[in-house]
């Protein structure tokens, strides 16, 4: 697991290997970072990102899961904060 944080948002970038075929899955999950919260916030929980993409290596699979992330955070909206109060 490759874990970054961007701005007030922290992302969990992962690979799954498939026993069948021996490639492997992305997946990624976002989370925002508040001074007033005890744990980070989810606000994509940890999905597979890149749907029927079966990748070479694991580090493969993170290169994309982290492409995905970064276009979801630069959209004119990006996941918005839960309100938490």
């Amino acid at each position: 697991m490759h874990v970054e944080t961007l701005g007030p948002y922290q992302f969990e970038l992962s690979a799954r290997q498939f026993i069948h075929n021996g490639g492997w899955a992305a997946f990624a999950a976002i989370s925002t970072i508040d001074d007033g919260a005890d744990a980070p916030v989810d606000v994509l929980p940890l999905q597979q990102v890149v749907d029927n993409a079966i990748f070479e290596s694991e580090a493969a699979a993170i290169a994309a899961a982290h492409q995905v992330v970064i276009a979801l955070l630069k959209r004119p909206y990006p996941p918005a904060k839960p309100n938490l109060t």
